[in-house]
């Protein structure tokens, strides 16, 4: 009995010496699984908006992710020289405009991040529109379009649709999306009017299968990517538009989405990879900060595998800052802090309802101006209390849209604010048949489209810029901040509340 005791015994051991030995081995063929290299590492941007600031202008713009981004990017370029791994840099757009430093600099100090930080792409989205193509032919990286012109060409000159790039060996093919398979016609106020060099009416591209044709992709060849601006992660995939997707031989999505400040942070999210093609999202929470999506492929006959995607903050726990860039980026400093003038000292904190009002009397002033149309959701946050400089008023009111004016009718202004929920700003007591309305061309263009009237019936003005417009006129008029009362002889109706 002793012994058949010590036989049960020694058969529990070796039982459970098995189950160690099995477990081990499961987890070593687990671990060499996790670490597979990958061929491609694909690092994605997006809605930058602009926001490089030199670091020494913290009293202008105090949070800065740029340093950590580039930090990140070289971080990750050095581990895959120890892999072999091949790594892509994108932008998706939103990234080029934006700020009180992309006004001033032109820009250029986009251009320099990007150029500097190596990026192989770089997307215009809906925010880019009022790029020019002479900026960017600065840019080293390639140029990418989703939207089109009448006869169907790239609404910016030097842009395309898509592109081929290498990396190393492998051929990717990358696809500028907007807004995935949306109609402009739904949201018309979600789309640009116009686009850079183009100045009639552009839609989305949509027809990828002639884009693919442009660029001379085999079947199966490479890895081919589809941008994904304005990404506004569906509840249920989207199945008809990836279906589209997978016929085209689509391996991935690079998405992009902004999330509202009443929506969970979500830092952690994992993208979208059990979707078909897998979609990487990157996010930017609030307007504010920067994030970078990575995606590890493995390259799987000719179909890829996700072995990997990450969304990182760009703070100083993720990377440590470059400061090549840093340095690069310092050199806009002077400009910048001489163009951000002090144009009053406020008393209390202004509301932009107020600002609204403030600014559509500014508007008032045109000559010959019989109506006014804005928008209150164009003015992006209030003043503080304290000294307002022009950079504050910029964060307010970042539009560098041209000033406009058009004839319209009694009955069209009040059809036009009606439909495109615009504040009303007209001289009482006119009885004409028409009315000189003064606008931004972005709403002019928008009231034109919904009461069918041609792009023609736009006049400019001598302002090609709002916001400088709108500078102007606080300079000359400086207690129009302290007292943003109509003007006798107006009335304001329509959407002027929050």
């Amino acid at each position: 009995m002793a012994n058949d005791g010590r036989v049960k015994l020694f058969a529990v051991r070796g039982s459970f010496l098995l189950l160690v030995v099995l477990a081990v081995f499961l987890t070593a063929g687990c671990s060499r699984q996790k670490d597979e290299a990958p061929d491609v590492i694909i690092l994605h941007s997006g809605r930058i908006r602009g926001n490089v600031y030199p670091l020494s202008l913290q009293s202008i713009a105090a949070l800065q992710h740029y340093q950590y981004l580039a930090g990140y990017v070289r971080k990750v370029r050095e581990e895959a020289a120890r892999t072999g791994a091949k790594v892509l840099l994108v932008d998706l757009g939103d990234s080029l405009t934006g700020s009180f430093a992309s006004h001033v600099t032109g820009s250029e100090n986009m251009v320099t991040f990007f150029n500097d930080a190596g990026y192989d792409a770089v997307i215009l989205s809906n925010l880019d529109y009022a790029v020019q193509p002479h900026t960017l032919s600065k840019l080293k990286a390639k140029v990418l379009n989703p939207f089109q012109d009448a006869a169907a060409k790239p609404a910016t000159d030097g842009t395309a649709f898509g592109t081929k790039l290498m990396a190393g060996d492998i051929p990717v093919f990358l696809l500028a999306n907007f807004y995935g398979d949306t109609s402009s016609n739904q949201y018309p106020d979600r789309f640009p009017a116009w686009f850079g060099s183009t100045r009639t009416d552009v839609t989305p591209v949509r027809d990828y299968e002639k884009v693919l044709t442009g660029l001379d992709r085999k079947t199966g060849e490479g890895l081919t990517l589809l941008s994904w601006m304005k990404f506004e992660s569906p509840k249920d995939p989207p199945e008809a538009f990836l279906q589209g997707l997978r016929q085209l031989g689509v391996n991935a999505i690079l998405a992009h989405r902004i999330y509202g400040g009443k929506e969970k942070d979500a830092w952690s999210a994992s993208g979208f990879t059990d979707w078909q093609p897998p979609a990487s999202v990157n996010i930017l929470r609030n307007n504010g900060g920067f994030a970078l999506a990575r995606l590890d492929l493995k390259r799987d006959g000719t179909a890829w595998k996700v072995l990997k995607h990450q969304l990182l903050p760009m703070t100083a726990n993720t990377a440590p800052a470059d400061t090549t860039m840093v340095e690069a980026i310092s050199r806009y400093a002077p400009a910048i802090s001489s163009a951000d003038a002090t144009l009053a000292l406020l008393q209390e904190s202004v509301a932009p309802d107020a600002i609204l009002k403030i600014y559509m009397t500014a508007l008032a002033t045109q000559p010959g101006t019989d109506a006014v149309l804005y928008s209150l959701q164009s003015i992006r946050q209030g003043w503080l209390a304290g000294e307002l400089r022009s950079s504050q008023v910029f964060n307010s009111f970042p539009w560098t849209t041209p000033v406009v004016q058009l004839t319209l009718t009694p009955e069209q202004v009040a059809k036009a604010g009606a439909d495109l929920n615009l504040a009303i700003l007209q001289r009482s007591g006119v009885t004409a048949e028409s009315l000189t309305v003064t606008t931004s061309e972005f709403f002019g263009r928008l009231i034109a489209t919904k009461l069918g009237l041609s792009p023609d019936s736009l006049r400019p003005t001598a302002h090609q810029s709002e916001f400088d417009y709108f500078v102007s006129y606080l300079k000359a008029n400086p207690g129009a901040t302290t007292s943003p009362a109509l003007s006798a002889g107006w009335v304001l109706s329509g959407k002027v509340q929050p």
